[in-house]
């Protein structure tokens, strides 16, 4: 079990607000367009590129699923309170 299971290290997903990110672990976004960071993606999420190519419409409908729901802030509240670790700025 991990948070963002359904993503890979190198994933480019663009999110509902139509910004571009690069995920490279669950605290670890990065946007395209060089703003700050912010609050995160904001769900649902549509996976763009998996290791450097289009995605398989297998692994896009996995994305797209998992975030369907909730958001990147709460993922990250409930994580933190499992492992009662703190994301790092």
């Amino acid at each position: 079990m991990r948070p963002y299971a359904f993503l890979r290290p190198g994933d480019e997903v663009a999110d509902i607000a139509g910004r571009a990110w690069r995920f490279d672990g669950p605290w670890n976004w990065t946007p395209f367009d060089g703003e700050p960071v912010g609050a995160g993606p904001e769900w649902p999420l549509a996976l763009l590129t998996r290791a450097g190519t289009p995605c398989s419409v297998e692994d896009a409908e996995a994305v797209a699923t998992s975030t369907a729901s909730g958001s990147h802030q709460k993922t990250v509240r409930v994580w933190t309170s499992l492992t009662k670790a703190s994301p790092t700025p």
